[in-house]
């Protein structure tokens, strides 16, 4: 996933806060500073700057497919995983000890526990992902803007 934007300020030597405009494909992951709404154009993403890119330079940067598809499956498949297991699981192992109403509702809200509880897990886990930076975009060059040269 490659995507054009600019740098708007250096958080640390290896760290800068990056503005670009929204793609369909990252419509809600989680990662951007002011992206609370799909609705948002621009955004703002924390991304290695290796190269040393300085605020005001146009760059672009990069994300490995697999480690989108890796975070998305963090963000998204566990909490969806916990669901099923919590909804479908307890209703199997508890279809034979409570009545079918109290069944289907006590499943449905073990299943939702369990959702919460993998949220929460993620979410205390989010700065070891940070420190990784497996996740982080990338700048992987600066770009050179003809129409200001002139």
């Amino acid at each position: 996933m490659d995507q054009k934007g600019h740098i708007v300020e250096i958080i640390d030597k290896d760290t800068a806060l990056f503005k670009m405009e929204r793609l369909s494909a990252c419509a809600s992951c989680g990662k951007c500073i002011g992206s609370t709404t799909s609705e948002s154009q621009e955004i703002m993403v924390e991304v290695v700057n290796n190269i040393g890119a300085k605020v005001g330079d146009t760059v672009e940067v990069n994300m490995d497919d697999m480690n989108v598809l890796g975070a998305i499956g963090i963000v998204y498949g566990i909490p969806l995983f916990s669901l099923i297991i919590g909804t479908v699981g307890s209703y199997f192992l508890l279809k034979n000890q409570l009545e079918k109403n109290i069944l289907e509702i006590l499943s449905f809200a073990i299943g939702i526990i369990l959702t919460i509880i993998s949220y929460i897990i993620i979410k205390s886990k989010d700065s070891k992902f940070r420190e990784s930076r497996r996740y982080m975009p990338v700048v992987s060059r600066i770009l050179i803007d003809l129409n200001a040269i002139k």
